[in-house]
């Protein structure tokens, strides 16, 4: 019997009362299931079977049998329902929660975890907010930073330490000034869509590049791009050692050149691992790539449910804070209850960091901004009250990355401030919250303060222009896989930090960004890197405020779990070993 039809009967028997005994003859129970008495024996014996109800029979006539139902209907309806879930019929689960979408999500969240179905493993998360598109060229948060690299690859990869590996080139040249570079196209790849990736293709993505606002600085000294059947050439007008690792990050990732121009995006076609099966505000789905072109995934499905009050500092692999009701082997995906869990955490790279904006009318002095960087210093954040959970697990940052040397400057003399300091985020909930107590720090100061929040890709418009007039603006700089790489595009290229910047600052900042290009190699960057960081910081342009303490949870049934970068789980490589067959 389906389980639309056995829940029929069953709420049928509702009125008895449920998680008593029931005194009933056989012939009550089928005037009850508007049935047959024989019929009704054996859908007893059926339900029973579900273990949604015991049945003791009497013989005899009109003896009374006891019946005792294990579920009330809300109950019933969520147990059918996870197991629906379970086997990714989430439609079905919808209807037997009547399109209750808080019971969905609760079970969405109990669930989350791996599965393997009909020989596929398949992952299952929940995230507390909508993705914005996978668009590589646009401004993007941490965890759309990390889907674009499941989603895309480059032309090259590079690890933390400057270290480079073949991606969707197998090799590259250089002339010795390295003002020539010429990389080599594996031979027929194609988009997730079925498109080829072509030398042409990867020729007109990169001259369309060329002329967004945040690739002109870094890309200012490409001249001319030519072609091959099966290699692109870069022409360089100043040498650039690291231009191969330069190409590794993900703003660079390979994509549809009509993804740029089209105002529009209505499916997006990537080159990596995963591609794009499903993405609406409801959901993301990912599907292997099978043609990808290194190894294929071992995960075969990804499915992340965008739901609010979900907790975006901790991923968790598995199946925790379950009602009672759901705590039975028989309704568990993974019904080991002796199984260990286990954790990863980690400090990430980067932080979110408080901006002095010179942009601003009100111009701050040194001395003004050393006051501030004391008085909305991270220690003061975090005494605050009611701070949300997200922000309590930051940890105060001293330098832009956690490795760096910590910079804790002497205590300031007080200075005068204005009377009014209105402070700049984008829609973040921890800058958000960083934001709300230095407002209530400044007004107890006796200092007016409106908090005017944008979004991320509004900030990066209006800072193009330099057009954020507020003095304080509080933004995250986010670190990628390729560490020393995402600092450098990070100094060089971006727009908020640059908008805050005096045009002397950001011209010096510039120059040694193009310095370090035309004379160190990638390796080097991070020590030299650290040095101009340190400058800027000392100097109060900006000053550090929190690094993120990520956690990744998982029970022990899970193989080859890694915490990424971006502190979601390696997708790639999660497996559930067999079990031996007795």
């Amino acid at each position: 019997m389906k389980d639309q039809r056995a829940l029929h009967y069953y709420e049928r028997l509702l009125p008895l009362g449920t998680k008593c005994d029931v005194f009933i003859s056989l012939s009550e129970v089928a005037e009850k299931l508007c049935t047959t008495t024989r019929h009704s024996r054996t859908l007893l014996q059926e339900l029973q079977q579900r273990q949604w109800l015991t049945w003791q029979p009497k013989v005899g006539r009109n003896q009374r049998s006891v019946i005792h139902l294990a579920f009330e209907r809300a109950e019933i309806r969520q147990v059918l329902a996870r197991v629906q879930i379970e086997a990714g019929y989430y439609e079905n689960a919808m209807t037997f929660l009547e399109d209750d979408q808080q019971q969905f999500a609760a079970l969405l969240r109990q669930t989350s975890g791996a599965i393997v179905r009909e020989d596929q493993l398949h992952i299952q998360l929940t995230y507390r907010r909508v993705f914005d598109e996978l668009l590589p060229h646009t401004p993007l948060r941490n965890s759309e930073r990390f889907l674009v690299r499941q989603v895309y690859a480059c032309l090259t990869g590079c690890d933390k330490e400057g270290q480079l590996t073949p991606q969707l080139s197998h090799a590259w040249t250089s002339n010795e000034d390295a003002t020539i570079w010429r990389f080599y196209i594996r031979p027929q790849l194609k988009f997730h869509s079925g498109e080829l990736i072509t030398a042409a293709l990867i020729k007109d993505l990169f001259e369309q590049l060329r002329g967004l606002p945040e690739y002109r600085e870094e890309l200012s000294h490409v001249v001319a791009i030519s072609f091959t059947k099966q290699s692109v050439t870069f022409e360089l007008s100043s040498p650039d050692l690291g231009f191969a690792a330069l190409l590794s990050d993900l703003r660079y990732s390979i994509q549809p050149p009509k993804q740029i121009s089209s105002p529009i995006v209505a499916t997006i076609d990537g080159s990596g691992a995963f591609q794009v099966v499903e993405q609406s505000d409801e959901r993301l789905r990912l599907q292997a790539n099978d043609f990808y072109f290194g190894l294929r995934s071992l995960t075969d499905t990804v499915t992340i449910w965008q739901l609010a009050n979900t907790p975006s500092e901790r991923i968790q692999l598995g199946h925790y804070d379950q009602p009672n009701l759901l705590d039975r082997p028989d309704y568990l995906i993974e019904n080991h209850s002796d199984v260990q869990e286990s954790t990863q955490t980690r400090i990430e790279n980067g932080c979110l960091y408080m901006l002095f904006n010179t942009a601003s009318q009100q111009q701050l002095t040194l001395a003004q901004r050393r006051w501030l960087a004391s008085v909305l210093s991270p220690e003061t954040i975090l005494q605050h009250d009611q701070l949300s959970e997200l922000l309590m697990a930051s940890i105060p940052a001293h330098n832009f990355l956690p490795s760096w040397t910590q910079i804790k400057p002497c205590q300031p003399e007080p200075a005068s401030l204005p009377s009014c300091l209105d402070i700049a985020v984008y829609d973040h909930l921890v800058i958000k919250d960083c934001a709300q107590v230095m407002k209530h720090t400044l007004n107890q100061m006796g200092i007016d303060c409106t908090i005017n929040v944008y979004s991320l890709e509004e900030m990066h418009k209006l800072s193009q222009h330099r057009q954020l007039s507020e003095p304080l603006v509080i933004a995250s700089f986010n670190v990628d896989d390729n560490l020393p790489i995402s600092v450098y595009r990070w100094l060089m290229s971006d727009s908020i930090l640059h908008q805050g910047l005096s045009d002397d600052a950001s011209a010096w900042l510039r120059a040694e960004m193009i310095s370090l290009r035309e004379s160190s190699q990638v390796t080097q960057y991070l020590a030299k890197l650290e040095s101009i960081a340190t400058t800027m910081h000392y100097q109060n342009w900006l000053t550090p405020l929190f690094h993120h303490r990520q956690t990744l949870r998982w029970k022990g049934v899970l193989q080859g779990v890694s915490i990424t970068d971006w502190s979601w789980p390696d997708f790639r490589n999660v497996w559930i070993e067999d079990e031996l067959e007795q």
